[in-house]
C-alpha cells in the first residue's frame, strides 16, 4: 500500500511538472505572439474579413492559407459556414457563453481542407467601409490548450477518486499511513491549485494579446506614412494600407523585394535617404528610413521601412529656392510688406531704383518713396481697388534717396491669409524712365520732321483731322496751304546738300515767325511745306496770311558768305468749301500748288473746278498705268539714228501705250507719273528687254554697225542694281554689249551719288554705251562730261528746230560739237526735220542724226523694214 501512494505521489509529481511545462510552452507562445506584435510582425496570426449577412470571406491572410490549408484565393471564394462545423443553434449558444463569461471571444469548431477539426478561439471586430458592415476576425488555434485543459480536469477527476480512496485506506490504515495520506493530500491539492492558476493567466494573456493585437493593426494602417516590414532579404512580410496603395493599388505586396520599388541604396540602417520610388500610379519622391528587426539574442530577423512621401515638400522647396532666386536676381524692385503696411523686405533691384538700402525702409511704410505728384485720392483710390479685388496695376511716380523724381510702373497684388484677411502686399516696379524718354522721342520722330523740327506729314494729317472736325462743329472754315520753294534744286546741287539743309532750316523758320499760334506750320519732305490755318472764314484773310508766308521765303537767305535767293509757290483749298475728306483736299492743295508754278512762281493760287478735274484726269491715269503692263497695252517704237557717213545705223526705243480706258496717251504725260509711282520699275525693264530681243535680230543681220537706245530713269538707277539688270538681259536675248547704248539724263548725274557712278563705270566696263540725254536743258555742268564714263551727247530739240537760221543756236551747236569732239564723245543730234539742218550739222562733224528727216517712230515691224531698205540703198549708191 505504501509502495502504491509512493507511485501515485511520483504521477502526481511527472503530472505537475508535465502541466507545468505545458503551461509554460502555452505562456512562452503568448509572449513570444506580443513580441511579435509589438514589433508590428503579425503574419503569423490567422486573420479573416467576414460579411456577417451572408458569411462571405471578402479577405484572408497567408497565415490563415497554411493554417486552413486553402490557398487565399479559394478561402476568398468560401463562406464562414464551409469551416465551421458549428450549427446556427451552437453558434447562438457559445456567443451567449462568451456574453455570460464577459469575454469578448467566441470558442469553435473549424474544419480544415484535410478534414481535420480544430479549436478555434475568434475574435471579432465590426468596422464599416463604403456604409457596408464587415467583421475583422483573428483566429488562434486552441485545441493544444483545450486538450491540455481535459487532460488537467482528467488528473483533476483522478486525483478526487485517489483522494477518496485514500481516504478510504486512512481510515482502515494505521496513524502513520494516515499522515503520509494527508500529506499527499495537501500536495495534490496545491498542485491543483497552481494548475488553476496557471489556466486563469493564459485567459489573460489570450484576451490581452488579442487587444493589443487589434489596437496595433489600427495604429499600423492609420499611419500616414507608407509603413512596410521586410524580411532580412528585403522582402515584404506585411505593409500598411498607405504602402498598399502607392505602390500596388490595392493588391498584396507580400513576397516582393522592397527595392524592386527605388533605386535606393540597399542596406543602409538609421540614414534618411530621398529617393526616388515607382508607384502605381505615379513616380514619386519619398524619404526613407530604414530599422532593423532583432530579437532576444539580438539576431536580426527583418526591417522596418518607413517612407515618406516628400514630392510636394520637394516641389515647396523648389518652388521657394525659385522665388528666392527671382527674388535676388529680378532687375524688378520688390517691396513686401505687412498687413499694416510696414515694409518687411526688398530686394538689390529696390536699393538700384530707388538708392535706400534695406535697413533705410525696414519697419517703415512705402509712403517714404511719395513724390508728391499724386494726390491723397489718388493713394486711396489704389488701396480700395486692392482691398476689393487684390490687384493695382499702373503708373507712379516716386522719389529717390537723392530727391530725384522718376516715373515707374508698379504691380502691387494682396496676399491673403486663410480667413481672407489681408497678410501681405507684394509690389513691384522697375524705372521707365529710359522708356518715357524713348517713348517721346518716338512720339517726337514720329510726329515732327528731324531737321526743322515742324510737324510732318504724319502729324499734319492728324491735326488736318481734328480741325476738320472742329470747324464743321463751329460751322468754320479750314484753309490748307501746300509750298514748293521753288530753284531749291538747284541751289541745292550748286552749293550742296549740307547749305541745302540750313536753307530749309532758315524757311521753316520764317514760316513759323509769320503764322499765328493756332497754326500749324509742317515740313512734309524735301522742300514742300504745308500750313494748317483754322479759324478762318474770309477768303482777304487767308490772302493776307499766305502773302506773309510768301515775302518772308521772297526775303535774301545768308547761308555762309553766299546770298541766296528763293521764291515759293503756294496752292490753297478750303474746308468745306472744295472738299470734305482729307485726300481730296490735300490732292487739291497740290494742284494748285503746280498751277502756282505754271503762273510763273513766287505767287499762291486757289484751288478751282478746272484743276479738280485735272486732279480727276491724273487719278484715272493712274489706275490705267496700273493695269497697263498686265494688259500688255504697251509697244516699243523705234526711230533710225544715222551717222553722217551713213554708214552707221541705229535706232532709239521709245516707249507708246495705248490705254484701252484712255486710248493713245503721250510719253510726256505718263513717263513721269510712272516714276512717281514706283511703276517704272516693271515696265523700264520690259522695254529693255523687249528693244534688246529686237535689236538682237539686226544685230545679227547688220554687224556691230548696228545699235540700239534706250532711255533709263534716274529712279531705276536709285532703285535698281542696273548692271545685274543689263547683264541678265543681255544673256537672255544673245545680245552683244557694243550694240546697246543707254540713255540716262542730267538729273542722274545732278544726283552726284557714289552709287551712280559705280553702276555707270560697270556698265562701262562691260562694254554698254552710255549717252547722256537733252544735253544743255537741265542742270548742264561740264563737270559731267569729265567725272562720268559717257560714250554719246544728245542735243536737245530746242537747239536744233531753229538752224540754221537762229544765230545763238548755231553759237550753241557748234560748241557743244566742239566740246564733245575734244572729250572724244561721238554726237547726236535730235529733232532734224530739214535738209539745211542737217548740212549745218555735217559741216560741224556731228556724228549722228535723228529725226524727222530720215523717219519717224516705227513699230518694229515697219523699222525692220525700213533699216533693210535703207542699207540694201546704201549698197546700191555705193556701187
Amino acid at each position: 500500500m505504501g509502495g502504491l501512494i509512493i507511485k501515485l505521489f511520483i504521477k502526481v509529481i511527472v503530472a505537475y511538472f508535465l502541466i507545468t511545462g505545458a503551461g509554460h510552452a502555452i505562456a512562452k507562445s503568448s509572449f513570444d505572439s506580443v513580441i511579435n506584435v509589438s514589433l508590428l510582425n503579425e503574419h503569423s496570426a490567422v486573420m479573416l474579413v467576414v460579411e456577417p449577412q451572408t458569411g462571405e470571406i471578402k479577405y484572408a491572410n497567408q497565415a490563415a492559407a497554411l493554417f486552413y490549408g486553402y490557398s487565399v484565393a479559394q478561402l476568398q471564394t468560401m463562406r464562414i459556414q464551409q469551416i465551421n462545423i458549428f450549427t446556427e443553434q451552437q453558434v447562438a449558444q457559445e456567443r451567449q457563453a462568451a456574453l455570460n463569461k464577459g469575454q469578448n471571444y467566441f470558442v469553435f469548431q473549424h474544419r480544415l481542407a484535410n478534414g481535420e477539426t480544430r479549436t478555434v478561439s475568434v475574435y471579432s471586430a465590426p468596422f464599416r467601409v463604403e456604409n457596408k458592415d464587415f467583421l475583422f476576425s483573428v483566429v488562434h488555434d486552441i485545441s493544444s490548450q483545450r486538450s491540455l485543459e481535459a487532460a488537467l480536469w482528467h488528473y483533476q477527476e483522478n486525483l478526487e477518486e485517489l483522494v477518496a480512496s485514500q481516504t478510504k485506506e486512512i481510515e482502515e490504515k494505521s496513524a502513520d499511513q494516515l499522515i503520509l495520506a494527508l500529506i499527499s493530500i495537501s500536495l495534490l491539492m496545491l498542485l491543483l491549485a497552481i494548475l488553476t492558476l496557471l489556466a486563469a493567466r493564459l485567459r489573460r494573456a489570450k484576451k490581452s494579446a488579442q487587444k493589443d493585437s487589434a489596437m496595433l493593426k489600427a495604429i499600423f494602417n492609420s499611419i500616414d506614412d507608407l509603413l512596410v516590414f521586410t524580411d532580412t532579404d528585403h522582402v515584404v512580410i506585411t505593409a500598411n494600407t498607405m504602402a498598399i496603395q502607392k505602390l500596388a493599388a490595392g493588391e498584396s505586396l507580400q513576397g516582393k523585394n522592397i527595392y524592386s520599388f527605388t533605386q535606393c541604396p540597399k542596406g543602409i540602417i538609421g540614414v534618411d535617404n530621398e529617393c526616388q520610388f515607382h508607384g502605381f500610379e505615379e513616380d514619386f519622391w519619398g524619404e526613407a528610413r530604414v530599422t532593423a528587426v532583432n530579437d532576444k539574442a539580438n539576431i536580426k530577423i527583418g526591417e522596418i521601412h518607413l517612407i515618406r512621401d516628400i514630392s510636394q515638400k520637394l516641389q515647396t522647396r523648389q518652388q521657394q529656392r525659385l522665388a528666392s532666386t527671382v527674388f535676388s536676381a529680378t532687375n524688378e524692385g520688390i517691396l513686401v510688406s505687412n498687413r499694416n503696411n510696414e515694409i518687411q523686405a526688398v530686394n538689390q533691384a529696390f536699393t538700384h531704383i530707388t538708392g535706400y538700402q534695406e535697413q533705410d525702409v525696414i519697419g517703415k511704410t512705402p509712403a517714404i518713396l511719395n513724390s508728391g505728384r499724386h494726390k491723397p485720392a489718388f493713394f486711396q483710390a489704389l488701396y480700395q481697388r486692392l482691398n476689393e479685388e487684390g490687384h493695382w496695376e499702373g503708373e507712379v511716380w516716386n522719389r529717390r534717396k537723392d530727391g530725384s523724381i522718376y516715373p515707374s510702373w508698379l504691380n502691387i497684388s494682396v496676399v491673403f491669409d486663410d480667413d481672407k484677411e489681408i497678410e501681405q502686399y507684394v509690389a513691384l516696379f522697375n524705372d521707365i524712365s529710359l522708356r518715357k524718354e524713348n517713348e517721346q522721342e518716338m512720339w517726337l520722330q514720329t510726329n515732327f520732321d528731324n531737321l526743322t523740327g515742324l510737324a510732318n506729314r504724319y502729324h499734319y494729317n492728324n491735326k488736318l483731322d481734328q480741325e476738320m472736325i472742329r470747324a464743321s462743329a463751329d460751322n468754320k472754315r479750314l484753309a490748307i496751304c501746300f509750298i514748293d520753294l521753288d530753284r531749291f534744286k538747284s541751289v541745292n546741287d550748286t552749293l550742296g546738300h549740307n547749305s541745302g539743309d540750313l536753307l530749309l532750316l532758315e524757311a521753316a523758320k520764317r514760316l513759323k515767325a509769320c503764322m499765328r499760334s493756332s497754326d500749324v506750320v509742317a515740313r512734309l519732305g524735301g522742300d514742300e511745306f504745308a500750313l494748317l490755318l483754322p479759324g478762318i472764314n474770309t477768303l482777304a484773310d487767308i490772302e493776307r496770311l499766305a502773302q506773309k508766308a510768301l515775302q518772308a521765303l521772297n526775303s535774301s537767305f545768308k547761308i555762309g558768305e553766299q546770298d541766296v535767293f528763293l521764291s515759293g509757290s503756294m496752292g490753297i483749298t478750303i474746308f468745306p468749301d472744295d472738299a470734305v475728306e482729307r485726300k481730296i483736299l490735300l490732292r487739291n492743295a497740290d494742284s494748285a500748288m503746280y498751277k502756282a508754278k505754271e503762273q510763273g512762281r513766287n505767287c499762291f493760287e486757289f484751288f478751282t473746278s478746272g484743276l479738280h478735274e485735272q486732279a480727276t484726269a491724273r487719278s484715272k491715269l493712274e489706275n490705267a498705268l496700273h493695269k497697263a503692263l498686265s494688259n500688255n497695252e504697251f509697244t516699243v517704237y523705234f526711230q533710225p539714228i544715222v551717222s553722217h557717213d551713213k554708214k552707221t545705223v541705229g535706232c532709239e526705243a521709245l516707249l507708246r501705250w495705248h490705254s484701252a480706258e484712255l486710248g493713245a496717251v503721250s510719253p510726256a504725260q505718263f513717263i513721269p507719273v510712272c516714276e512717281e509711282l514706283g511703276l517704272i520699275i516693271p515696265i523700264g525693264e520690259w522695254v529693255l528687254r523687249e528693244a534688246c530681243r529686237e535689236a538682237s535680230t539686226w544685230c545679227n543681220c547688220f554687224g556691230e554697225q548696228f545699235f540700239v537706245t534706250v532711255n533709263m530713269s534716274s529712279v531705276q538707277f536709285i532703285r535698281q542694281d542696273i548692271e545685274a539688270l543689263v547683264k541678265t538681259v543681255l544673256r537672255e536675248t544673245q545680245l552683244s554689249p557694243k550694240c546697246l547704248t543707254l540713255e540716262i539724263t542730267e538729273t542722274l548725274l545732278a544726283d552726284n551719288s557714289v552709287n551712280t557712278l559705280q553702276q555707270l563705270q560697270a556698265l562701262r566696263a562691260i562694254g554698254v554705251g552710255l549717252a547722256i540725254d537733252d544735253f544743255g536743258t537741265g542742270y548742264s555742268s561740264l563737270s559731267y562730261l569729265k567725272r562720268f564714263p559717257l560714250s554719246k551727247l544728245k542735243i536737245d530739240r530746242e537747239f536744233i528746230k531753229d538752224l540754221p537760221d537762229d544765230l545763238e543756236d548755231c553759237a550753241m551747236v557748234s560748241a557743244i560739237i566742239s566740246m564733245a569732239s575734244n572729250l572724244h564723245l561721238e554726237v547726236v543730234a535730235e529733232g532734224v526735220e530739214t535738209a539745211a539742218q542737217r548740212s549745218f550739222l555735217t559741216a560741224l562733224n556731228c556724228d549722228y542724226i535723228q529725226g524727222f528727216l530720215y523717219s519717224k517712230p516705227l513699230p518694229a515691224a515697219s523699222f525692220d523694214k525700213y533699216i533693210r531698205e535703207f542699207i540694201d540703198g546704201q549698197h546700191l549708191n555705193q556701187h
